[in-house]
């Protein structure tokens, strides 16, 4: 490195008195400028920022409780390597060979970083970064070992000594992971014994008599079936039982006789499939979710087991560990599920979340399972119909591409059988296969490298590069870009005004047929013809807002056109879409306190969108035609008003929607002279959220903010989430009979509660609205049921309502 760079500053260690010593990745700008190592934004970041008087505040190490003063500072590499690129990492190519990379790092680590830690008796080793986690530790994964104490083989291949976390310079760029790190360098070095029984005889099985314990099942991923159940009644215990013969009647029994249980994603995962095998609870067995529990506490950072064996224990991570030895992971699995719930059930309680994780999350875990075995039927003859649709328009759509983009022919060789018989010409053996003339369709406008040709070298548009690994990309985040570069009038005089139209229609075209390419490999998939329901998931821990999430497929944002192929059960059902009416904006318009606003939200046919377009654009109200498209008033008008309500910025909206700044701007302005008692409570949300750090909603779900975000999440988290509550009690105050949930558990919650009547069946959460399907002769009693529950007066918010708009109709693309 220093032949390569002989100018560069040798960025020496930094040791100071006390045993604790970080040692992170590379050198930076600033490092490189003032020969101290972690003195740039990284060791802002970590160290907190240096006053006036040369003291520090905040930082990581001081929200961890460590001083800062006493941990002695060094890199992998003492020099700092061109464009910050390490010299190991691809990047690096450019200005060095793998094989030197290799030489120098080894180089700067044995002459420099070695001797250091072999020199004290440092009782801790924070490591910072993937680089400093491989060459130190000589593994690799930073998001797999974060939080894990290692052994440093250079020093003891069995002591251990450091904790890898995350580098501060990714938290710079994302701070959802800032409370995993400061729980990282809070983290003591002692790992916990395992006593575990991974192959226990049949009498342990019989004698295990705890009636409170964790449990988890292990399964064949192709078949469902379970091998094997964990079992753990105190922390580092813990047995793994086959789950055959006379051990799975003594663990029908277990189950039987438990008064608690808990799992991690036991309820829409574990308890159903064991319930098959007749593991079944008594119906007064209190169940615990971990996943469930941790999504209330920390709804911004990841639910799975092996991040929170990670913040909450000690545990190494085991999680890639399964195909070694199945049940000492199973019985891991376990032990880590009943030491979190240790600290879990605690915190819930001091944070007053434990009544909502009792009377909401459980229950609407139950309610989602649901959701998924009944699934949703498809119609076969629509999905084909949709498809062709689709396929027409793209066929249309690439037409406006240049001719270089468009998908075409192109000949090959394809290797195919070769038919009995045929001999080679060279050796005159029989051949297995034979290379024939073939053809294979191509789509240049699917492929970034081609496009980025055609964007930036060819049309000499301004490169856009993704934002974490500032390659260039043709992203959706670049398409708006592009648009507005090609329209700009230096381009036009530049490049001549029939290339900046021709790039102008292709990007349209582009972005459109991304939509379209979509829907075809998502929500209309072709082998969805051959399936006669679609399972989707519904996640009670998918977002940090508390509402749902979907997957496989994701029915929260499938497309108007592709509702069409969702049809009821039976031919004389109807499926119907009940949606509350505007809940996020008379959400909003509560928590502001502004009148005005809830009046005209309370007028019936009422459109706030048409109100406020009318306002922007001087029309009459009535004569506002409802025209989604950006570039009509209506369409530009809602997307200022969704942008304005959780508090864009005009620069942020004017990117989002490809909008011309000039006149986000003016339109903004508008927004907030009609809106000013919603502008009141914004800017007193966000101050709110900036002083307390956090915020509760009437339901008593709660948030803490500590991104570059807050003040847009801040904004967004209380309609958002409150909206969430009052679906969730909606749904659990018509579906509680079908889960076995006891009416006194319900009456807490939901005041006015009815049963859906049967056999109609809910389907669907989609964001505002819940979709059911029922008999047509059942139609109005299915409706008044549902619009009783779903539109009462809530006690949370004063005697507020959300009125619901009912739609019904042979499909779900076709409710009006």
């Amino acid at each position: 490195m220093r032949e390569l760079f002989p100018e560069n500053t040798f960025v020496a260690p930094l040791i100071v008195p006390g045993n604790r010593i970080c040692i992170a990745e590379a050198p930076g700008a600033v490092e490189a400028e003032r020969g101290e190592p972690l003195v740039g934004p990284s060791g802002s970041w970590l160290r907190g920022r240096e006053g006036e008087n040369g003291k520090r505040s905040g930082g990581l190490y001081r929200a961890a409780g460590v001083d800062e003063s006493t941990v002695s500072r060094c890199n992998i590499i003492q020099c700092r390597p061109l464009n910050n690129n390490f010299p190991t990492s691809p990047d690096a190519r450019s200005y060095i060979s793998r094989e030197d990379a290799d030489a120098s790092v080894r180089h700067c680590l044995n002459a420099h970083v070695i001797p250091i830690i072999r020199s004290r008796d440092w009782k801790r080793i924070d490591i910072l970064g993937n680089e400093a986690l491989h060459w130190l530790c000589e593994r690799d994964g930073i998001g797999r070992w974060r939080g894990s104490p290692l052994p440093v083989p250079a020093v003891s291949p069995e002591k251990l000594l450091a904790v890898p976390t995350l580098h501060p310079a990714f938290l710079a760029r994302t701070q959802e992971m800032l409370p995993a790190v400061v729980a990282d360098l809070k983290k003591s070095l002692f790992v916990a014994p395992e006593y575990y029984d991974t192959h226990p005889s049949l009498d342990t099985v019989r004698n295990f008599s705890a009636t409170e314990f964790t449990f988890d099942i292990e399964c064949v991923r192709a078949t469902g079936e379970i091998t094997m159940v964990g079992l753990s009644e105190a922390p580092t215990r813990a047995i793994c039982v086959p789950a055959k013969g006379a051990y799975l009647t003594e663990l029908k029994r277990i189950f039987k006789h438990a008064t608690t249980v808990i799992g991690h994603n036991c309820i829409q995962f574990d308890l159903p499939r064991l319930q098959v095998v007749g593991c079944v609870l008594e119906q007064s067995c209190v169940v615990y979710d971990t996943m469930l529990m941790q999504h209330l506490l920390q709804p911004d950072l990841p639910h799975g087991l092996d991040f929170l064996g990670s913040f909450f224990t000690n545990k190494p991570a085991w999680k890639h560990l399964s195909g070694d030895d199945e049940e000492l992971y199973c019985c891991r699995d376990v032990d880590v599920t009943l030491q979190c719930f240790k600290q879990l059930r605690p915190m819930l309680r001091a944070e007053n979340l434990l009544d909502l994780y009792e009377n909401v999350q459980v229950p609407l875990a139950r309610i989602c399972y649901l959701l998924h075995e009944t699934g949703f039927k498809l119609d076969p003859s629509r999905l084909t119909e949709v498809r062709a649709d689709l396929a027409a328009k793209a066929t249309l759509l690439e037409g406006q591409l240049p001719e270089s983009l468009r998908t075409r022919l192109v000949p090959i060789r394809k290797r195919q059988l070769a038919p009995p018989g045929t001999l080679s010409e060279k050796t005159g053996k029989p051949l297995k296969y034979i290379t024939v003339d073939a053809t294979e369709e191509v789509s240049p406008w699917k492929s970034n490298d081609r496009l980025n040709e055609y964007f930036y070298t060819e049309r000499k548009l301004p490169v856009q590069t993704h934002a974490k690994t500032n390659e260039p990309t043709v992203d959706k985040t670049a398409l708006p870009k592009l648009l507005r570069a090609a329209s700009k009038p230096s381009y036009v005089r530049a490049e001549g005004e029939g290339v900046s139209t021709e790039v102008i229609r292709a990007v349209r075209a582009l972005q459109e047929l991304r939509v379209i390419a979509s829907l075809l490999s998502t929500f209309t998939k072709e082998e969805f013809g051959h399936v006669e329901r679609i399972h989707a998931s519904f996640n009670v821990h998918g977002t940090a807002s508390g509402r749902l999430s979907s997957s496989d497929p994701n029915l929260q944002n499938i497309p108007e056109a592709a509702r069409y192929i969702y049809v009821p059960s039976h031919s004389d059902w109807r499926i119907f879409d009940v949606d509350f009416s505007s809940l996020e904006n008379r959400l909003t318009a509560w928590f502001a306190q502004d009148h005005e606003r809830l009046e005209r939200l309370s007028v019936p046919g009422y459109n706030e969108h048409k109100w406020t377009t009318s306002q922007f654009f001087d029309i009459p109200y009535d004569e506002v035609v409802k025209d989604n498209s950006k570039d009509a008033p209506y369409g530009r008008g809602k997307r200022i008003s969704h942008g304005s309500n959780y508090g864009m910025g005009p620069l942020k909206i004017s990117r989002l929607y490809d909008i011309p700044l000039d006149e986000v701007r003016v339109l903004c302005e508008k927004w907030r002279k009609v809106n000013g008692k919603t502008v009141e409570w914004q800017q007193a949300t966000a101050a709110q959220a900036a002083k307390d750090g956090y915020l509760i909603t009437p339901f008593g779900r709660k948030r803490y903010f500590y991104t570059d975000a807050r003040y847009t999440e801040s904004l967004s988290f209380l309609p958002q989430s409150t909206g969430a509550d009052v679906c969730f009690r909606a749904m659990i105050g018509l579906m509680y009979d079908r889960i076995g949930w006891p009416e006194e558990r319900v009456a807490a919650i939901v005041p006015i509660y009815r049963a859906l009547p049967r056999p109609a069946r809910l389907l669907a959460q989609v964001h505002d609205s819940l979709v059911f399907e029922g008999p047509g002769e059942l139609a109005d009693e299915i409706i008044d049921s549902v619009k009783l529950v779903m539109s009462q007066n809530w006690p949370e918010l004063g005697g507020f309502n959300i009125p619901v708009d009912v739609k019904q109709g042979p499909s779900w693309g076709e409710c009006h």
